[in-house]
């Protein structure tokens, strides 16, 4: 009788040894599997793993130019709308218009487990480098507003940007119906970029096919305004001093364009030069109003902040996605300036 009784009893210690190691639910209903990791912890953990689970939060970059020109903060607001409507996180830093301060700041990004980037480089021939450690790690590149290069086309998933010729050729339209006889230009530059490099072709293309006779429409300096109000405020007071016959000063965006207003108008000059902008912020919107600015090619960067995420994570969910996306643009002037909110930017789509 006392074996069977031992016998009952090590039968019972070994069942209760065997419940120790086995699955069992946790307090919230999840089942935890030997020494995986609950539900809730992985939702809660946003670093890289090559094995995410389906219920693990996904996290996003964001690098562009600068977040101190308020177009790049529309696209953040962009951004920062769909990540939270989607539930993802969202990492981001400001490069202050340095390409190796942004580069530095992607690695950081890549080294805090981002899945994907939204990615405005700086300088678009330059990027190649960071779009390697991009597809070294795994992280899928949506490249936004400022495409990269074509030889680069390889190593993004998706490109949303405006048609950047399309953009330059509203400006050149508007200074050929205003200028019909020929105008002296000059142009305030960010020749690091590839979007204002197109916007620069699109300007020169309009001219050559609108004007009755394009050769009266003189290039007579390029400056580098770095699309940065200071910048283009010293180097157009350079070109003022240097210029007495100027018509038209052309600025790769609104910022740009302000110090070029302000360099006109200390000059006591604005009375006889034009100046054209590019975005629609609502600074140019605002300056187009009271005069100061001619015309503002306008862009929607808040929507296309909001489409890069969604287009991640379709690129994320390994669906089929449109390579390229071209937004279309149009011209404020103060001739139809009444018809917009000047102090909006772009109104985002419903989902």
């Amino acid at each position: 009788m006392k074996k069977i009784l031992s016998l009952l009893l090590v039968c019972v210690l070994a069942l209760s040894l065997i419940g120790c190691g086995g699955s069992k639910k946790d307090e919230k209903g999840s089942e935890n599997q030997g020494g995986g990791k609950k539900t809730e912890s992985i939702q809660n953990d946003t670093s890289k793993d090559d094995n995410k689970g389906k219920d693990e939060k996904i996290t996003i970059g964001f690098s562009p130019y600068t977040l101190t020109n308020e177009y790049f903060t529309a696209v953040l607001n962009g951004i920062q709308t769909a990540c939270d409507e989607l539930g993802f996180e969202l990492i981001y830093f400001d490069p202050q218009n340095d390409p190796v301060k942004q580069a530095s700041q992607i690695d950081d990004m890549i080294a805090r487990g981002i899945d994907a980037l939204i990615y405005i480089p700086y300088d678009s021939s330059g990027a190649r480098t960071v779009l390697e450690a991009c597809r070294d790690a795994g992280v899928k590149v949506i490249n936004i507003d400022a495409p990269v290069t074509e030889d680069d086309y390889d190593l993004v998933d998706s490109i949303i940007a405006s048609d950047n010729i399309q953009l330059g050729y509203l400006a050149g339209e508007w200074v050929v119906e205003h200028h019909p006889d020929g105008a002296n230009i000059v142009v305030a530059h960010l020749q690091t970029a590839e979007a204002c490099r197109l916007n620069v072709e699109g300007f020169w293309k309009a001219i050559k096919e609108k004007a009755s006779n394009p050769d009266a429409y003189v290039e007579l300096q390029v400056v580098e305004g770095g699309g940065d109000t200071n910048i283009t405020f010293d180097a157009i007071s350079d070109v003022l001093q240097a210029h007495d016959d100027i018509d038209v000063i052309y600025c790769i965006n609104d910022p740009s364009a302000m110090g070029a207003i302000q360099a006109v108008e200390e000059a006591g000059r604005q009375d006889e030069i034009d100046i054209i902008g590019k975005d629609g912020a609502p600074i140019g919107k605002h300056a187009i109003k009271e005069g100061k600015l001619a015309q503002s090619s306008a862009q929607r960067p808040t929507y296309m902040g909001y489409e890069g995420v969604y287009r991640a994570w379709d690129v994320l969910q390994g669906k089929e996605v449109e390579f390229q996306t071209s937004i279309e643009s149009y011209s404020i002037t103060a001739e139809n300036i009444d018809q917009f909110d000047l102090d909006a930017w772009d109104e985002l789509p419903k989902k």
